[in-house]
């Protein structure tokens, strides 16, 4: 597979007024990635763990503070200074809360006609209207028709989130990257928001960046995971090799306390201490250190180094080997 973006020491601190190192809010905190083409990597962390943070950069709607996104082995500084709209057609976000995506004042035809128009899709106002009729009914708005002179107040989240989707997949774009798009959403109509994306894959052979907190979600959508605590990518690996061969401690906690479908599977739960830390003045040590049930005195000392554990599968502990 080639790659299709790449993150090198990718970091984003807010730095404070007088720059208090003890103050820093190491929000990421160089993350090294790759996202090659056809594949959905999901990204899985608590709340506050750096996840919408990291989505935005990758859309550059924040700049990092150090480290560089390329993006087909271009920097994405470069192709932002040379042709903004290449990029921004190409790399496409759906956000976590689908009532605060759109304007109220505009209805869903003006929504999603003025993507089109805006990178010279469609040769007049009556072939955009029925490129997106087209869409809607392929991804279950019926009729579609009734719905385009709606406002985003008259749709459900879910059909809004379909209207989310549509927006980001009208332009046929390389990327996408999806910020918890089903966690503000009922269960009911949660299997269905990802199985369109699914099956928007598998149509247009569009990458795929997963976020979520739901480790059962994620695995059942994502070919790659990575785990993300407090801005650090501490575990990596393809999904099915996480799940059966988890390394890191926090992995294995986050699994261990996952929901099963088989209500008679037996599971050795593993309690994690305390509430996640803020990120604020983390380190110098591993930032899991405290709450962890294999810590030590090294732990607290150093920041373990990524181990390669072969067949792309990466963990950064001490005591993997212990």
């Amino acid at each position: 597979m080639s790659s299709l973006m790449e993150m090198k020491d990718l970091t984003k601190w807010y730095i404070p007024k007088g720059k208090n190192e003890d103050k820093i809010i190491k929000a990421v905190d160089g993350v090294d990635l790759t996202i090659n083409k056809g594949e959905v990597l999901g990204i899985i962390g608590e709340s506050g763990c750096g996840k919408s943070t990291l989505a935005k950069l990758l859309v550059a709607l924040e700049k990092p503070t150090f480290g560089s996104i390329k993006f087909e082995g271009i920097p994405i500084n470069q192709i932002l200074k040379e042709n903004r709209l290449y990029f921004k057609k190409n790399c496409q976000m759906i956000f976590q809360n689908p009532f605060d995506t759109f304007d109220p004042r505009n209805n869903i035809q003006k929504i999603l006609t003025t993507p089109l128009k805006i990178h010279n899709i469609g040769s007049s106002h009556k072939e955009r209207i029925d490129i997106i009729i087209k869409i809607m009914e392929e991804t279950g708005i019926k009729p579609a028709r009734d719905f385009i002179h709606r406002y985003p107040h008259e749709l459900s989240g879910g059909q809004l989130q379909r209207i989310s989707i549509i927006r980001s997949m009208l332009l046929n774009p390389k990327l996408i990257i999806a910020d918890e798009p089903v966690s503000m959403l009922d269960i009911s109509i949660r299997a269905d928001i990802i199985n369109i994306l699914l099956n928007l894959r598998e149509k247009y052979g569009v990458s795929m960046i997963f976020i979520s907190h739901d480790i059962s979600t994620t695995c059942y959508i994502s070919d790659k995971i990575a785990i993300m605590y407090l801005g650090k990518i501490v575990e990596i690996g393809g999904t099915d090799d996480i799940i059966k061969n988890a390394k890191h401690p926090y992995t294995k906690i986050l699994i261990s306390n996952c929901a099963s479908i088989d209500p008679f599977e037996k599971r050795n739960i593993i309690k994690v201490k305390g509430e996640p830390p803020t990120p604020v003045g983390t380190g110098p040590g591993c930032y899991f250190y405290e709450r962890c049930y294999r810590s030590h005195d090294r732990c607290k000392e150093s920041y373990p180094e990524m181990m390669n554990l072969g067949n792309g599968h990466y963990a950064s502990c001490f005591s993997i080997n212990n």
